[in-house]
């Protein structure tokens, strides 16, 4: 058919209002999905909270209205986890006085479980006896910003385990500026002996310069208490062999309760989390929206919306454990993390993930092609939840448009949000897509590691922790290659109880093994594999 110009122009202005109208259109619903689930009815989203659940079941609303089933039969997926030590049960007496806990002091979360009483002399530490201690001295607690109280009294403790001590009460004896608080997720290892905490004001009401003898009960009752966290999935069934999971992390910090928070405030306030992930959140609702109408046939898509991901990515690994997920049954995997802060003026945005497929250099050119100023990050392994399907050999693709002073804090408001920036970045998502399509499979490739947050020591060993595991040892997450763990042929799952003459109990001393060590350095690293005790020669 040949067209007149006139016609011609007529049909370029209807594609051209239609594009328009579309692009509108997404903006009004990432402003509607944004603004509720970083309204303060949800309060921040914490895992495990009403809040939470909240938003979980708005999700599954919003499939419900996009006639999108939900996948293998249940759009909630649950995972338990747990939010560090409790001392509910928990009991101080001084001089018969019962502490209020958390006012006068506290047990402290690596004490030992325990009940006993007896009494003591101020200054007198004897073997079997209840020791006490001050635990500052006057130049770390009023001068040095940063003295670790907590360390401090650790060390103290575990000296007086070491000594003979059955139980030790530390006392705030300065009431400076650095007081002890109570670290519900520490990384200090349980130590054998009861170990309890008063603070200055209380120790001066308690005990009065006169007295020698100090009688003392204790019956601490430390817990970790389990909760449940959701996973919300839902799934297009095209009837291929193969899936594309495309996700984003709904979760955020309620109240900073869980001590991620960066806000210095006194007062305790709602971290509405707009960026961070509502922002990612919604941006994955369209997609789905956009793929249920789309004519893509080659692949499945899954959409998986995570929680726990600011607990340490705790959703996402669940899922991929529970579902089996593995390179021979998914193609590729997209993140959102903090896509709503689009800078205008430069359009650059962070590509994650891009060394896990030779594939990706296609989506590179494609973002470029769009107007934006890529920042490449090679590494399949990052802050956000693609971590968890690397290490599956799964081929991730990482979105991120920057970090900002709200971050993690009470300002990161809808009323923030670049909503037209974020369509942006959408469009360029779905030509993504739409390219792979058509395209082979991407093929899996291992990256080097990124280095972003992670403490630097003089070796390393090459391994993905599990900060969640709660047994003895430190359990490894995942190998990162050609690093001395992979040569040394440790393996997922493994359980490190040993690196040369250190023994590892948790993070902590595993940390202190490595301090010890040297570049080129020769040792043994004894882990526990399905039951057998393994000695694996490594070279840092």
């Amino acid at each position: 058919m040949i067209m007149t110009r006139r016609v011609l122009i007529v049909f370029s202005t209807l594609v051209l209002s239609s594009s328009v109208f579309a692009q509108r259109a997404t903006i009004r619903e990432l402003k509607k999905d944004i603004s509720y689930l970083a309204s303060d009815e949800l309060a921040g989203r914490a895992t495990g909270s009403k809040g939470a659940a909240l938003a979980a079941d708005y999700l599954i609303q919003r499939y419900e209205n996009l006639q999108i089933p939900a996948y293998r039969a249940a759009y909630k997926h649950p995972f338990e986890f747990n939010r560090g030590w409790d001392w509910a049960g928990s009991s101080i007496h001084i001089n018969g006085k019962k502490l209020v806990l958390g006012v006068d002091g506290f047990p402290l979360a690596f004490s030992s479980n325990g009940q006993l009483e007896g009494s003591s002399l101020l200054g007198v530490n004897e073997r079997g006896g209840i020791w006490i201690s001050p635990l500052y001295n006057e130049e770390a607690n009023t001068t040095n910003a940063h003295f670790d109280a907590e360390k401090e009294a650790w060390d103290k403790a575990k000296e007086a385990a070491q000594a003979g001590a059955k139980a030790i009460v530390l006392y705030d004896n300065y009431g400076g500026k650095y007081p002890m608080q109570f670290n519900k997720k520490t990384e200090q290892e349980k130590l054998k002996i009861p170990v309890v905490f008063v603070q200055h004001q209380a120790w001066k009401k308690l005990i009065s310069e006169e007295e020698s003898s100090v009688e003392i009960g204790l019956n601490i009752k430390l817990d970790k208490k389990s909760y449940t966290g959701n996973n919300v999935a839902a799934f297009l069934d095209n009837h291929q062999p193969l899936t594309v999971i495309i996700g984003a992390h709904y979760d955020h910090l309620g109240h900073g309760e869980d001590g991620n928070s960066l806000y210095t405030g006194k007062t305790p306030e709602i971290h509405n989390g707009a960026d961070d992930n509502a922002s990612g959140t919604a941006a994955l609702l369209q997609l789905a929206k956009w793929l249920k109408k789309a004519k893509l046939k080659q692949y499945n898509y899954l959409f998986l919306h995570f929680s726990g991901e600011e607990m340490g990515l705790l959703g996402s690994k669940a899922i991929a454990k529970e579902a089996g997920m593995d390179s021979s049954k998914i193609a590729y995997m997209i993140n959102m993390d903090m896509v709503g802060r689009l800078v205008d003026s430069t359009k650059a945005i962070t590509l994650g993930g891009v060394g896990s497929s030779p594939s990706w250099g296609t989506a590179v050119k494609t973002l470029q092609e769009e107007g934006f100023r890529v920042k490449i990050d090679s590494s399949g392994i990052g802050p956000s939840d693609h971590t968890s399907f690397y290490e599956k050999g799964i081929p991730v693709l990482f979105f991120f448009t920057g970090t900002h002073h709200d971050y993690h804090k009470p300002s990161d408001d809808a009323d923030k949000i670049n909503y037209a920036g974020e369509a942006l970045v959408l469009k360029g998502i779905e030509r993504i897509i739409n390219q792979m399509d058509a395209l082979p499979r991407p093929a899996f490739t291992p990256t080097k590691n990124s280095t972003m947050g992670r403490v630097s020591f003089k070796v390393t060993l090459g391994i993905m922790p599990d900060y969640s595991w709660t047994g003895e040892g430190l359990r490894v997450d995942g190998i990162i290659d050609n690093r001395p763990a992979q040569k040394a042929g440790l393996q997922a799952d493994d359980v490190i109880v040993q690196i040369g003459k250190d023994k590892v109990k948790g993070i902590q001393t595993y940390m202190q093994a490595l301090g010890h060590l040297n570049f080129g350095e020769k040792t043994t690293v004894v882990v526990l594999r399905k039951g057998k005790t393994l000695a694996l020669p490594v070279e840092f």
